[in-house]
């Protein structure tokens, strides 16, 4: 009796209620299909709804340089030896603002650089009125124009302070053109180019070298021809430089002890020996890193700059004079 109740009971269930369950069996298949096909499509989905990825911030426009020089020495570019004693500490800051760039035009680059250069002296610098340790400051701004890829010319104002009163102030404008050669490097050795260029100094207010005689003391100028051959090894991590010059003065450019200028074709000659090790171990957000070592030999010839040198704080009149330097650079 209970088996054919629990039969009957069984039966009704399934006539009432089977199209009920039948629905819900269509429902959750079509569910389960619905739910594949949404994860099916779900990376497709994603890349529609995501946002668009974020720009790279643009390049700065403005960079650095800081560069500090210990010699046992200040000697000027132009051969006046102004002080031989104790360690002469020479830092150098500049800002460069990147004024144009282009690949296709025949201008390249064009650059603003302002700065300024200082000589301080652990031995008291004796030639001016009110001696002291910084001798002098030398504040610049120029532009630097890059054409044809390989050219780059320099029109720079520079003027010249004594903080020891030795001089009044000198305003010069110094005009440059290098030719940056890749030819070398190129056909002959991986890494080597000249770097031939053209220099003109010219005084535009007061003297940059020794007034002997105020009263017949002109301004002048001079030219100068050099090259900055220069080695990068491939595989270690040096770079060595020969940078030689040789200068042209004008005939009152120098002033000799008979408050004449003093005729010469060439002032003096000057080259250098110096290796540079990039410091690859300071992470690049903190600028590039190097550090620096060399010699530079110069030869006076012209007798203005010989008299000249006379009276200054060496009190040395020397056809040779050498220097031995070496520093810190950063350029961030």
């Amino acid at each position: 009796m209970y088996t054919m109740k629990s039969q009957r009971i069984r039966a009704t269930f399934k006539a009432r209620y089977s199209r009920f369950i039948n629905a819900a069996l269509i429902s959750s298949t079509l569910i389960f299909t619905i739910a594949s096909s949404v994860r099916a499509g779900e990376p497709e989905a994603k890349r529609i709804v995501q946002a668009p990825p974020l720009e790279a911030p643009a390049p700065s426009l403005i960079h650095g340089l800081i560069n500090v020089d210990l010699s046992n020495a200040y000697i000027t570019p132009r051969g006046l030896d102004v002080q031989n004693k104790g360690l002469v500490i020479q830092p150098l800051f500049l800002l460069f603002f990147d004024l144009y760039s282009s690949k296709e035009n025949f201008i390249n680059d064009v650059t603003l650089t302002i700065g300024d250069w200082n000589s301080v002296h652990t031995a008291i610098a004796g030639s001016g009125p009110h001696p002291g340790h910084w001798n002098e400051t030398d504040p610049l701004v120029g532009l630097t124009a890059k054409f044809f890829k390989d050219l780059q010319f320099d029109a720079f104002y520079t003027a010249f302070v004594s903080q020891v009163d030795a001089f009044e102030t000198s305003q010069n404008l110094d005009l440059k053109l290098t030719y940056h050669d890749k030819i070398l490097n190129d056909k002959l050795v991986k890494g080597l180019s000249i770097n031939p260029y053209f220099e003109m100094f010219i005084e535009t207010s007061n003297k940059a070298t020794v007034v002997l005689d105020k009263a017949t003391s002109q301004r002048g100028y001079y030219f100068q021809l050099g090259v900055d051959p220069t080695y990068g090894f491939e595989n270690f991590p040096l770079t060595i430089e020969l940078p030689t010059y040789v200068n042209f003065p004008s005939d009152n450019f120098y002033q000799n002890f008979a408050g004449k200028g003093s005729v010469s074709a060439i002032g003096l000659f000057s080259t250098e020996l110096k290796g540079t090790v990039p410091l690859k171990f300071i992470p690049k957000g903190y600028g590039n890193w190097s550090v620096y070592a060399g010699v530079q030999y110069y030869y006076l010839v012209n007798r203005g700059l010989l008299d000249g040198n006379q009276v200054l704080a060496t009190s040395e009149r020397k056809n040779s004079l050498w220097q031995v330097h070496g520093g810190l650079t950063i350029v961030f």
